[in-house]
């Protein structure tokens, strides 16, 4: 029998966990929606990798093939991350003999009352338990889901992360990883380099992620040229390289409007480098003081660039953030932190 099946919307979370139960001695299955040949290659040797090939939100053929993993492995606890849910649910309701967790990483979560998600209240009789990202997510589905709060909680997201050895760049360096959709703010970043260049010329920004959004990708393109900032702007687009990044520059950046709890704040942690990011979702409680980077309002490019001239002005006091930072989170957003909490959250009746 299998004792956890983890189908991902939600691709490096999904990932992490289904290594976890891995590790932990449990039988694991993770189920990826689409062949993108993206994270997927990253997925351990000890995690039974499935692919559905699915061409759309009602592509039966991958349903189904879904329906025959579950009936042929039997899982105790099926994941579902992000919308993956929906799928989830139809299975439960024709072979459901297994416990239903479903992981919300919905990143809007300071615009709540702009997305309300009602159609989650009548298909939550399915839902055995609900695993978000932050206290925001757990408070409003408290407020809204027919479940026992306890049935509710928030589980920090944590990183898996190794990185490779080699050098930092000639110049100083800031990775912005994120995907390219509209609440990320890249437009945000972009304003930031166009002013702190009229102070600095020895500086680069990195824009690492998935193209989402095609039409803002190309918007952020142009922006780059009509600012004329292609020599201080590399957009670099999906990688599967994420870690080379994150080696080899000096800082992150985060430039959100929204967000729930980043993995990308938790890998720029991993991996000693210190931070900027927009106090959104909870970051603050990531970065809960100036020790371990530094906060600046969303959509707020003047507090970005002073912010980023901070760092360039002194690489000893960022380092000193960055490996403060790291420690941070090894101890607070680990995955033996995780897999404790989780143990007891889903054998309690």
């Amino acid at each position: 029998m299998v004792d956890t099946l983890e189908m991902g919307g939600t691709e490096r979370m999904s990932i992490n966990i289904a290594k976890v139960m891995a590790d932990q001695g449990f039988e694991s299955h993770l189920v990826v929606s689409r062949r993108s040949g993206g994270m997927s290659s990253k997925v351990p040797r000890e995690i039974n990798l499935h692919f559905l090939e699915k061409k759309n939100s009602f592509d039966f053929g991958a349903f189904m093939r879904l329906l025959k993993l579950v009936r042929k492995f039997r899982p105790q606890i099926f994941h579902a991350h992000s919308t993956s849910v929906f799928w989830a649910i139809g299975i439960k309701i024709l072979s459901g003999k297994f416990q239903l967790v479903w992981h919300d990483h919905f990143g809007l979560s300071d615009q709540l009352d702009q997305y309300p998600r009602k159609e989650m209240v009548p298909l939550s009789k399915w839902i055995d338990k609900v695993i978000t990202v932050n206290d925001k997510l757990t408070s409003y589905w408290r407020g809204n889901l027919p479940l026992k709060p306890e049935q509710i909680i928030t589980l920090k997201n944590f990183p898996f992360l190794i990185l490779p050895k080699t050098t930092k760049n000639t110049k100083f360096t800031f990775l912005h990883l994120a995907n390219f959709r509209a609440q990320k703010n890249h437009f945000n970043l972009i304003q930031a380099v166009a002013l702190l260049k009229e102070r600095r010329k020895d500086f680069e920004v990195v824009m690492v992620g998935e193209i989402v959004e095609k039409e803002l990708y190309e918007s952020i393109l142009n922006r780059i040229k009509e600012e004329n900032l292609s020599d201080f702007i590399l957009v670099k687009g999906p990688s599967l390289q994420v870690e080379d990044y994150l080696a080899c520059c000096h800082a992150g950046i985060l430039s959100s409007d929204s967000e729930g709890l980043p993995v990308a704040l938790l890998e720029y942690g991993l991996a000693a480098l210190p931070v900027i990011c927009t106090q959104v979702g909870d970051c603050d409680k990531v970065i809960s003081s100036d020790q371990y980077g530094y906060l600046i309002p969303p959509s707020d490019a003047p507090s970005l660039a002073d912010a980023m001239e901070k760092l360039l002005g002194s690489s000893d006091h960022g380092e000193e953030k960055g490996r403060a930072l790291k420690q941070k989170i090894e101890v607070e957003y680990g995955s033996a932190a995780f897999f404790s909490a989780y143990s007891s959250f889903v054998s309690a009746v």
